[in-house]
Order: C-alpha cells, then sequence, then structure tokens
C-alpha cells in the first residue's frame, strides 16, 4: 500500500499542521496513480480521531492488527472517483509522530564531511553502533510546502535521506523484532542549517540547532510489501532542476532494523515514530560544496516511494 494523508486546500493544510491534529486532513491510497479518498471507510472501523491514531493514521492503519479487516477491505478498491496526485495538497504521510530520531549511517556521507572539518578517519565506535539524535517531531513539512530557514542562515542545505516507519508499539527489540515492527518506508529531507549547526557542534551536544526549525516528509507510506529489494533503491535529489545527489540506499553500514534494536534499548517505540537513515553520500549541499539560495527548490526522489519537493526561503 501507499498511504496519505492530504488535503482539499493549502489553506485546510496550513491549518492543521499549525494545531498538530488531523481535523481537515483525509486518508488516501494511491491506487493505478490515482489517490482515493478512504476517510469514510474507515470511518467505520474505527474512531479516526481516537488519540492512538491520532496523527499517526496512516502507521496505524498500515501496522496495527485492529486495522486488518479495513486492509482487507482496501485491497479491493478500485481507482474509480480517485483524484490526480497533481489536485491535491499532502501533508507528511505521517502528520506527528511522537518521536523523530535520525541516524547517521552511510559511511561515505560521513567520511566526506569528517574530512572538511579537518579529520581524516572515522571512529571506530561509529561502526559498532548506529547512533542518532532526537529530531523535532513537530517541525514536519508535506510535499511542495515552502520551508522556513532562520533569519541570516548563509549555508542552507537538503538531506536526501530514507525514513523507516514504526507500526506496532515495540521495546528492548531485536534486530528480528524490529523487522516485524517496521511497517514501511518514505522520503525524508532533514533540512540543515548549517551556519547554525557548525555553531553549536563544539559543544558536542549534537546538530538540533540546526534542524529544529523544520524537515519534509514524503507524500505516501510505501509499506514494506511494496519494495522487494530496499538495497536497491536510488536516492536522487535535483535543485532547480540540476541533480545534485545519486546515491543508493544499499550503500548504508547500519540497518533500520539495526537501528531499531539499538534505538529501543529501555525505550518503546510508538506507531508512528520515523527513524532516519542519515544522509546518502553525496546526498547534501556541505557535501559538494555548494549551498541552497532563497527562492530555490529541491526535489527529492527515492525508487518505489515518488518524490517529494519544497522551497527554501528564510524565515520572515
Amino acid at each position: 500500500m501507499k498511504l496519505c494523508q492530504f488535503y482539499r486546500s493549502a489553506e485546510e493544510r496550513a491549518t492543521d499542521l499549525a494545531r498538530r491534529f488531523p481535523v481537515k486532513a483525509s486518508l488516501g491510497i494511491l491506487i493505478d496513480g490515482k489517490v482515493v479518498d478512504v476517510t469514510e471507510q474507515a470511518r467505520k472501523h474505527h474512531d479516526v480521531n481516537n488519540p492512538q491514531y491520532v496523527g499517526v493514521l496512516t502507521a496505524a492503519v498500515a501496522g496495527l492488527d485492529e486495522w486488518a479487516g479495513f486492509r482487507d477491505e482496501l485491497s479491493g478498491l478500485s481507482s474509480d472517483g480517485g483524484l490526480d496526485p497533481e489536485s491535491v495538497f499532502f501533508g507528511p504521510c505521517v502528520l506527528r509522530a511522537s518521536q523523530y530520531l535520525d541516524f547517521y549511517a552511510f559511511e561515505q556521507h560521513v567520511m566526506t564531511m569528517r574530512k572538511k572539518r579537518g579529520l581524516d578517519f572515522i571512529v571506530p565506535e561509529w561502526y559498532e553502533m548506529p547512533c542518532y539524535y532526537n529530531s523535532n517531531a513537530t517541525s514536519m513539512l508535506g510535499h511542495d510546502m515552502t520551508a522556513h530557514f532562520p533569519q541570516g542562515e548563509e549555508k542552507i542545505d537538503y538531506e536526501c535521506e530514507m525514513a523507516c516507519v514504526i507500526g506496532k508499539p515495540i521495546r528492548n527489540a531485536t534486530p528480528e523484532s524490529a523487522a516485524d515492527a517496521i511497517v514501511g518506508y518514505t522520503i525524508l529531507n532533514d533540512l540543515s542549517s548549517r551556519q547554525r549547526q557548525t555553531k553549536v557542534m563544539p559543544v558536542n551536544m549534537g546538530p538540533a540547532p540546526g534542524k529544529d526549525f523544520g524537515s519534509a516528509l514524503g507524500k505516501y507510506l510505501v509499506t514494506k510489501d511494496e519494495i522487494s529489494d530496499l538495497g536497491a533503491c536510488g536516492m536522487r535529489a535535483y535543485v532547480n532542476g540540476e541533480q545534485w545527489t545519486d546515491g543508493k540506499y544499499g550503500t548504508v553500514q547500519h540497518s533500520f532494523e539495526s537501528m531499531v534494536a539499538f534505538a529501543s534499548t529501555s525505550r518503546t517505540m510508538f506507531p508512528g515514530d520515523l527513524l532516519g537513515s542519515g544522509t546518502v553520500g553525496t546526498g547534501c549541499g556541505a557535501e559538494l560544496g555548494k549551498f541552497l539560495k532563497p527562492g530555490d527548490t529541491v526535489r527529492l526522489e527515492i525508487d518505489h516511494m515518488d518524490s517529494i519537493e519544497n522551497r527554501v526561503e528564510h524565515d520572515k
């Protein structure tokens, strides 16, 4: 399945994302290239505004056992009456995760960025464990929304990543149980304010101030059954139509299963929680020695997961 949360107008989307509660969001499934609104069918099965589901409806539908009957019903739907994806306003496929962890799992990216800081080696601990920082789960943007960077930021950057989505509660996971808890995948653009990030990193508390203002999440939560070989998925980025990034998920050092197992130690992961892969090799402007300018548009693509595009501007 490819599940989404969408709107009929940009105003409805902006209002929902501001209040972080999907009052106006519709639940959609992509069938034969059309977005089919299945909100009313979902309401027949469950209260879609139940706190268990609110904000993470796509993940709950795809992952939780109590939605199994509804998933069976979806399998029999056709695209009749479906909407052209170009005519709707996509929210993030997970409107508000309770947790958003971003990892650092591609060796090429890690080595390149360390060399730019005058370091010519990767610490051995990086190979031993999939490290992460806790990012801002309240700042997600959807496709075709403007990303506002801090005023005065001169090193506006994107990061081309994949995210896995948790579909059922899990704690103290093994890689095997983690595989069962991951319900699917989506595109993630971990937007980065590099000047701000560089200023705080010497404190050794992580890059969060350079990230907290926003990240962009894919249109669709793509369930695992849609992707036969995750490692073969190409990851690309384009700035104003020019390709800057050309990578592949299979170059990752730490699997999503190992990420979930590491992060869930004495910590419960919940439906809708997001784990970002970290930046694929060549996956950001900082690696390439060039940055975005206000007014630029960045488009990320991952095979089987469609694309996401966002304009960048300075905050007012």
